[in-house]
C-alpha cells in the first residue's frame, strides 16, 4: 500500500513540474535573456492549475477506485471552529502589520506600497491588475487541489506530518523556481523565496490536521497570503519572513509532538475522516 502511494506521488509530482514549466521556463528564459516575460499570459492558468490537473491524471492512471469523487469532495467540508477561519484570513496580514511595525521601532524607514501589484504590469497591462484579484480563489483552487487535497493526505499515510510538511514544501518550492525567476528573482531574494515556502507549508500542514483535514481551510488560506502580496507591498528587510520561519519552527515542534491528534495514522485518503 505504502509503495503504492509512493508511486503515484512520484507521478502526480512529476506531472506538476512538466505541466507548469512547460509553461514557465519558455517565459524565464526570456526574462534571463533580458527580454520582456509575458506575465500575463493567459497560459499562467494552465501553470496554476497542474496541481489539480495532476492529480486527476494520476489518479486515472493508477486507477484509484473513488479517487477523484473523494478528491472533490474535499470542497464541501466546510465547518470547523470559526477560529481557524479569522486565523487563516487575518494571519498574512498580520504577520505584514507586525514586521512593519517592528522595522519602525528599529529605525527601519522605508515607503510602502498599498495595491502592490500595480506595478508588477505595464501601463499596457493595467487590465491584469483587475484580473488577477478576480482569480485569486480560482487560482489558489487549482494549487490547493493538487498539494493539499492530493498530495498532503498521501503523504500522510506514509510519513509524519512534519515529514510530509518538508518534502512538499520542497517540491512546491522547486515547482516555483521558473516563475520566480520570470518575475526578476534572483540571489538572497530568491533563496529566501525557497525557505519561506517550504516554511509557509509546515502551517498549511497544521491548518489542514487542526481544522479537521479541512481542504477549504488551506485553500482559503492560500487564497488570503496571495491577495496580501497583491495589495500590502513586500517588506524590504524581510522581517515578514523571519516571522513566518519562526512560526513554522513554534508549529513544526507543534505537529511532532501532537503528530497523532490529527490524520496521521487514522485519517482516510484525501483527508476524508468519518
Amino acid at each position: 500500500m505504502a509503495k503504492s502511494k509512493i508511486h503515484r506521488l512520484a507521478l502526480f509530482f512529476a506531472l506538476v513540474l512538466a505541466i507548469s514549466w512547460a509553461v514557465w521556463v519558455p517565459m524565464a528564459v526570456q526574462k534571463i535573456a533580458g527580454k520582456p516575460a509575458p506575465a500575463g499570459s493567459p497560459l499562467n492558468a494552465l501553470a496554476v492549475w497542474a496541481p489539480a490537473l495532476a492529480a486527476v491524471i494520476a489518479l486515472l492512471v493508477t486507477r484509484e477506485k473513488g479517487g477523484i469523487d473523494r478528491l472533490f469532495a474535499q470542497l464541501k467540508r466546510w465547518r470547523t471552529g470559526v477560529h481557524w477561519y479569522l486565523f487563516v484570513l487575518l494571519y498574512p496580514a498580520a504577520v505584514w502589520f507586525a514586521a512593519y511595525g517592528i522595522d519602525r521601532l528599529l529605525g527601519n524607514a522605508y515607503q510602502v506600497t498599498f495595491f502592490a501589484i500595480s506595478r508588477m504590469f505595464r501601463p499596457e497591462q493595467a487590465y491584469m491588475v483587475v484580473v488577477a484579484l478576480v482569480f485569486v480563489l480560482p487560482n489558489t483552487l487549482g494549487e490547493e487541489l493538487g498539494w493539499r487535497g492530493f498530495a498532503l493526505p498521501e503523504l500522510l499515510q506514509v510519513r509524519g506530518p512534519l515529514a510530509s510538511s518538508l518534502v512538499l514544501g520542497g517540491v512546491w518550492a522547486v515547482w516555483h523556481l521558473p516563475m520566480w525567476l520570470m518575475y526578476g528573482k534572483a540571489g538572497l531574494p530568491l533563496a529566501i523565496s525557497a525557505v519561506w515556502t517550504v516554511a509557509i507549508a509546515v502551517v498549511f500542514t497544521w491548518i489542514y490536521r487542526g481544522s479537521g483535514n479541512r481542504l477549504p481551510l488551506a485553500w482559503l488560506f492560500h487564497a488570503s497570503l496571495t491577495a496580501t502580496g497583491y495589495l500590502l507591498s513586500s517588506i524590504p528587510t524581510f522581517t515578514d519572513d523571519v516571522i513566518h520561519v519562526s512560526a513554522a519552527c513554534i508549529v513544526g515542534y507543534l505537529l511532532v509532538r501532537h503528530k497523532d491528534d490529527r490524520g496521521h495514522g487514522t485519517a482516510s485518503q484525501f483527508g476524508v475522516t468519518p
